[in-house]
């Protein structure tokens, strides 16, 4: 797989027409997400799936796979000023004050996991937490057989390593977001602690809940990111292609997971 990093002033209008399409394939056609329109954006074009956090000042992190279809991708977003869980969920969150100060302790310790500064000072944004959005990948069918569980995991894994990787490079020490707690159980199965911030909610049909990542030693190391060292301005975030095959799965989560559904 191949893995692209652009700020959302680089993508051409094909690249941007790509994503809108594949998330809306995933959110809207496999979810069934109800697409509402926005006084602040465009409506998107049929078959397209974007909002009022698609603009110039975005980092997407897409994988791209056989004939370099887009098969993953992740939005980010600086925890600052505008952003989708401040503004649109702060009801998910019992002290969003604290979630988006990591304090001198947390930033000292990720600070000391991930190395220090990478020589991506042009690119980093005066703010430890971001907030990672639109969260989707070419998973398998639910009612699909023959190891689509590993194959979910695989995908959830590499697309969560890219982005953490591209947060960290970025200059975050924790990201933030709300999404499905179906997925928030997938983060911790693969090794990575993924701490509930207030109440679930079911909202059309599924129950979704803010989350926090921090980005220390723990899990760096459930993504197979110790001791890499990041440039945010790279394609490919890990020096080279990565294959599924590659992908490093940590052990099972005990019962002491992080998350519930209320």
């Amino acid at each position: 797989m191949r893995v692209d990093v652009l700020r959302g002033a680089q993508l051409i209008p094909s690249t941007r027409s790509e994503i809108a399409r594949f998330r809306h394939r995933v959110f809207v056609e496999k979810l069934g997400w109800h697409l509402h329109a926005s006084p602040t954006c465009p409506r998107p074009n049929e078959g397209e799936e974007s909002d009022e956090y698609d603009h110039d000042d975005t980092v997407y992190v897409t994988l791209r796979g056989r004939e370099d279809a887009i098969v993953g991708c992740a939005r980010l977003l600086p925890a600052k000023n505008r952003y989708l869980l401040g503004d649109h969920f702060r009801h998910l969150v019992d002290d969003l004050r604290a979630a988006v100060d990591v304090g001198e302790a947390v930033e000292a310790a990720t600070n000391a996991s991930a190395g220090g500064n990478y020589g991506c000072a042009s690119h980093v944004v005066d703010t430890p937490v971001w907030e990672l959005s639109r969260f989707a990948w070419d998973q398998p069918e639910p009612n699909a057989l023959n190891g689509a569980g590993r194959e979910a995991s695989q995908g959830a894994h590499e697309l969560l390593r890219a982005a953490v990787f591209t947060a960290r490079a970025l200059g975050a020490r924790r990201l933030i977001g709300v999404t499905f707690v179906s997925l928030a159980r997938l983060f911790v199965r693969i090794g990575v602690p993924t701490h509930k911030l207030g109440a679930a909610y079911r909202i059309d049909g599924r129950w979704v809940a803010a989350y926090r990542i921090d980005i220390d030693a723990q899990t760096l190391t459930a993504l197979g990111l110790k001791g890499a060292a990041p440039e945010a301005s790279h394609t490919a975030p890990w020096g080279a292609p990565c294959d599924v095959s590659e992908v490093i799965l940590p052990a099972p989560a005990t019962a002491s997971e992080c998350v519930s559904p209320t």
